[in-house]
């Protein structure tokens, strides 16, 4: 017997069901591609490219597989008596793979993050590039919210177990905290130290501060969350006697934290270098 007689007769009659799976995969394939290429030639940004990149993909192959799913009903319905026995085998065994699917619904209707935003999840900390049905795929970033070059993965399923920080979820504008170490010889004058942090504070988000503030309210408004102001605030971190840090607390936009970051750091440490020591007052 030939190849196709033996597909024959292991798919009776099925042969339609087969075709028009094969060109709805087919279909699939050319639509994503299709839509890649088209916002590839449009002039929106990186992120927001992805964004609809990975969102119109979902949904094709979502469409495609209830499409799937529907031409092979009557066929899936015929075993399903005969296939029930086996099912509480190959839930317990592919438990992963069932909670993965969970996690992305659980992405899809919650949505506690989405593409673009920077979370923080299982020791990992980067911003959201893809989220597909298993997984969720992440561009590393470092504690001044650089990239690392390195790109991390992690499962869908671990979000119905492990909890997950959301580092901007109130869209373009977050809120920063600068941790600035102060040495011995200059904490004697706390005053001075903080004059000179809101200063450098006020210079490095005077282009967006105001913005940054109208945009807090009306996302406290909108969500019916209390959310601070967005002023620029100083606090004092003592847990460690002999190390004294100094936190400076900005509202910023989410690409240009590691950049306020370096200017504030510069402009008090540089005013802190101008001031005279006690010894030098002394003499």
């Amino acid at each position: 017997m030939t190849t196709l007689e033996q597909l024959t007769g292991w798919i009776p009659g099925q042969w339609e069901k087969v075709i028009v799976t094969a060109l709805l995969v087919g279909l699939a394939l050319v639509a994503s591609q299709l839509w890649g290429r088209y916002l590839s030639r449009g002039e929106m940004s990186a992120e927001k490219r992805r964004l609809h990149l990975v969102w119109a993909r979902n949904i094709i192959w979502f469409a495609a597989l209830l499409v799937i799913v529907s031409v092979w009903a009557s066929t899936i319905a015929g075993f399903a008596l005969s296939v029930a026995a086996v099912a509480g085998a190959i839930l317990i065994v592919s438990k992963e793979l069932v909670m993965c699917v969970h996690g992305y619904l659980y992405v899809t209707v919650v949505q506690p993050y989405k593409i673009g935003d920077v979370i923080e999840f299982n020791n990992l900390h980067g911003r959201v590039v893809d989220i597909d049905m298993f997984a969720t795929t992440l561009v590393e970033l470092d504690r001044a919210g650089q990239r690392t070059g390195k790109v991390a993965e992690f499962p869908n399923g671990l979000l119905l177990t492990n909890p997950l920080v959301n580092a901007s979820p109130n869209g373009a504008y977050v809120l920063h905290a600068i941790q600035i170490p102060i040495p011995e010889r200059a904490g004697h004058d706390l005053e001075a130290i903080e004059t000179a942090a809101l200063a450098a504070a006020d210079h490095a988000t005077a282009s967006w501060r105001d913005e940054a503030m109208a945009h807090f309210r009306k996302a406290a408004e909108a969500n019916f969350i209390a959310l601070p102001a967005g002023k620029t605030k100083v606090s004092w971190d003592f847990s460690n006697p002999e190390h004294l840090v100094l936190v400076v607390r900005v509202a910023c936009p989410v690409g240009q934290r590691a950049k306020v970051e370096q200017a504030v750091f510069r402009e008090t440490w540089r005013a802190l270098s101008t001031q005279p020591t006690p010894d030098l007052q002394q003499r």
